[in-house]
């Protein structure tokens, strides 16, 4: 394709994982944003049009100022997969650096596009994730010896755009739209060689200090726990098991290995040939922590790597399929597990949605509850039935179990309506934005987990925070305020368990429903039974 030659003859495609780019099936009109750490830190704008991605380097980043202008170098034109490129370009390779999917969606021109382009000046509407309204691309006159066409990037006066006193969206919503994490996330080893440079840390947790007999003791022979030998936990050597992970519980590496043994059945039907995204924090939660995708140096042999491929390009996964696989994340520092909403086996159709609902700083309890209710009714009112657990912090997950036939886009249209349907009928208590000034005062009802590539805490995974929570599925019968979002932990989990009569999630992989066509607004009364 001609219209490529320049890319692909900046890249060496044996190095770097950026998509070489086909010519395209169809032709359609998607915009994409790209946060690029690379020589400088810069975000790449870029347009559908004549079957490839129009591109612009915005030093700055947009604005949503009205008439602020951002200078945008054009530069060459990109394959339409590199729409959902996300990753690290290799240092020496040209652009060499982290890239991060900040924005994406659909734009629509105002007239012809391909006229407007030739004169150098495109109005066009964004519907994106993070941007919205009128915008203008306009092309400055060129300067002597300029290699490459400058244009201005420019937010028209609508209801989107904002005043110099409002907050900058590049600050108030900085992470990726593809898996929510942020720059520093997606290149962890970057992240941790930085963070090993500044001084230690004395910020202690402001956490209530256990009163387990064994935590001093654990504490104080912290010195000798280079000399501990190794144990093996369901036939998986764990070095250093005495090193503490929680400090202030006293909980060693040894002590979640085996919890986790302990309710491996409860776990694993959850966790098994589902594509991971961890937490590592080798040293504790005290200590760093970053995010893992990806296969990593003397990664055990009870923890596969696999490839799956969207048709555009293929993507290295993670999956364990037992809880050897389990111990052996432990092992290697895993303090939080999460899943996607599909399986290894069918990896492009999900089989589980997931509403995560966020509640803004200050906002009771109680609050999220009624949130959780009242997206039961709604998804009743379509024929879906719906399961909730605890996620270890402050919010709920309600999961929606469904056959695994709709592709991503379907699944993230549908609860994208759902949240936003919810939304519109009650403003002042909900918002599916992910800003930080649309989230004051309101639960956020985050429904762009349903993205492939993008995850949720598994069911009885631990979290990486004070007390040692654990995400745990309840019954809908037990969720009152008299529940505690963040009360189930290592410690307290096993007995809760034995105690049960029946597994609260036992028919999620059992009901048959399908994704249902796009719901209607009806605002519905919460029903307590």
């Amino acid at each position: 394709m001609a219209k490529l030659a320049s890319y692909r003859a900046k890249r060496d495609f044996t190095k770097t994982s950026e998509p070489s780019g086909k010519a395209p099936r169809r032709k359609g009109s998607s915009f994409v944003i790209q946060k690029h750490d690379a020589s400088r830190l810069h975000y790449d704008f870029r347009l559908e049009l004549e079957g490839v991605l129009k591109s612009w380097a915005v030093a700055k980043g947009p604005s949503l100022v009205k008439g602020e202008k951002r200078l945008a170098v054009e530069v060459e034109d990109h394959p339409l997969a590199y729409g959902s490129f996300e990753g690290t370009i290799p240092a020496g390779q040209y652009g060499g650096g982290t890239v991060l999917l900040w924005d994406r969606g659909t734009w629509e021109p105002e007239g012809d596009p391909h006229d407007a382009y030739e004169k150098g000046r495109l109005t066009f509407r964004l519907d994106g994730e993070k941007l919205h309204g009128t915008w203008h691309l306009v092309r400055m006159a060129r300067r002597p010896r300029e290699k490459q066409p400058s244009w201005l990037l420019i937010k028209a006066e609508d209801s989107y755009a904002r005043s110099e006193d409002d907050p900058d969206i590049l600050e108030e919503a900085p992470l990726s739209v593809k898996t929510g994490c942020s720059i520093e996330e997606i290149a962890p080893a970057r992240a941790k060689k930085a963070a090993a440079k500044k001084p230690a840390s004395s910020k202690k947790a402001d956490t209530v200090k256990s009163e387990k007999p064994a935590a001093s003791a654990k504490k104080a022979s912290s010195s000798d726990k280079a000399k501990s030998p190794s144990v093996e936990v369901a036939g998986v050597p764990l070095t250093s098991p005495d090193r503490l992970l929680w400090e202030d519980q006293g909980l060693t590496k040894q002590e979640l290995a085996e919890f986790y043994t302990g309710i491996a059945e409860w776990l694993l039907p959850h966790l098994v040939n589902r594509p991971l995204t961890l937490i590592r924090c080798p040293a504790g939660m005290e200590k760093k922590c970053f995010v893992q995708r990806h296969s990593w140096a003397s990664m055990s042999s009870f923890i596969h790597a696999d490839h799956v491929s969207d048709g555009k390009e293929k993507t290295e996964i993670l999956t364990v399929r037992d809880i050897q696989g389990v111990v052996a994340l432990v092992q290697s520092g895993v303090m939080e597990m999460h899943v996607w909403g599909a399986t290894l086996a069918d990896p492009e159709r999900p089989d589980r949605l997931i509403f995560d609902f966020d509640p803004d700083e200050g906002l009771e309890w109680p609050h999220v509850i009624e949130a959780a209710f009242a997206i039961r009714d709604r998804l009743k009112s379509l024929g879906l039935e719906s399961f909730v657990k605890t996620t270890g912090g402050k919010g709920l997950h309600v999961v929606v179990p469904i056959a695994p036939k709709a592709s991503w886009k379907d699944a993230l249209s549908f609860t994208r309506s759902i949240a936003e349907a919810m939304e519109a009928d009650e403003p002042d208590r909900y918002t599916s934005m992910s800003v930080k000034q649309e989230r004051k005062g309101k639960i956020f009802i985050d429904y762009l987990r349903n993205n492939r590539e993008a995850s949720a805490i598994a069911p009885y995974s631990t979290r990486s925070r004070p007390g040692a929570p654990v995400a745990t599925p309840i019954a809908w019968g037990e969720l009152t305020p008299d529940l505690k979002p963040n009360g189930f932990t290592v410690e307290n989990l096993g007995k809760r368990l034995k105690a049960l009569r029946k597994d609260p999630w036992a028919a999620i992989g059992k009901i048959d429903q399908e994704l249902p066509g796009k719901p209607k607004t009806k605002r519905l009364s919460r029903k307590n039974s």
